[in-house]
């Protein structure tokens, strides 16, 4: 008689690695499939690729809600950031030609919510974990830093450039877009890096148990 032994229902690891493959996937895929130059990622909503954006962008949240980490604190976090995602997807933000309104405001506090609990990710829980390890867990300690400081200086470009520059000027110089590239490719890198599937950055130990040779 074979017997099962007992195993999470969802791997957190294959959660966290699929998040940040769609979130590193999603500011290129966009750019393919729109015909136009874009003023921002979000800005493919009126454009041929809204359907990629939004159905991606849905997916993203559905996987951050299915992931509870390790802490009541992780947990909340990562339902919040989820909701900030639906939220980012269903209300759009403005076209270039249109003036601000209540859906683009919320699409803005939404997008701010999301980045700053995917900072929170880097800082806190996925460095905290492996800011004393040496060899790998070194390494990987130093990408969660370096993304984590990544989104958080790309939210303050976009904070500057739309105090000190006109939305004409944003929109010629693109700023938001590569604001957006910068702050998913970091996401996506933290979290990839997070499910230590990456032979590169992981230890023995980890292989060991993602392999299920360890309990």
């Amino acid at each position: 008689m074979v017997t099962l032994t007992r195993s999470p229902v969802f791997d957190y690891k294959a959660l966290r690695l699929l998040v940040g493959i769609i979130a590193l996937a999603l500011p290129y895929v966009v750019i393919v499939f729109s015909t136009e130059k874009l003023a921002s990622i979000s800005a493919s909503y009126y454009s041929e690729a809204r359907d990629y954006f939004i159905g991606m962008l849905f997916i993203v949240s559905a996987f951050l809600w299915a992931y509870n980490g390790h802490t009541v604190l992780q947990k909340t976090a990562s339902k919040v950031a989820s909701l900030a995602a639906c939220l980012v997807a269903l209300c759009p933000t403005s076209c270039n030609q249109c003036n601000g309104d209540a859906s683009s405001a919320i699409h803005t506090i939404a997008a701010a919510v999301l980045f700053s609990i995917l900072a929170y990710f880097c800082f806190g829980p996925f460095y905290q974990k492996v800011r004393n390890g040496s060899g790998k867990k070194k390494r990987r300690a130093v990408i969660y830093l370096l993304c984590g400081w990544a989104i958080v200086l790309a939210m303050l470009v976009a904070l500057v450039a739309k105090i000190a520059l006109t939305d004409v000027r944003v929109n010629e110089l693109r700023v938001i877009y590569w604001v957006e590239l910068v702050a998913l490719n970091a996401f996506g890198i933290g979290w990839i890096t997070a499910g230590k599937y990456l032979p590169l950055l992981v230890d023995k130990e980890d292989a060991l148990v993602l392999m299920g040779k360890r309990r």
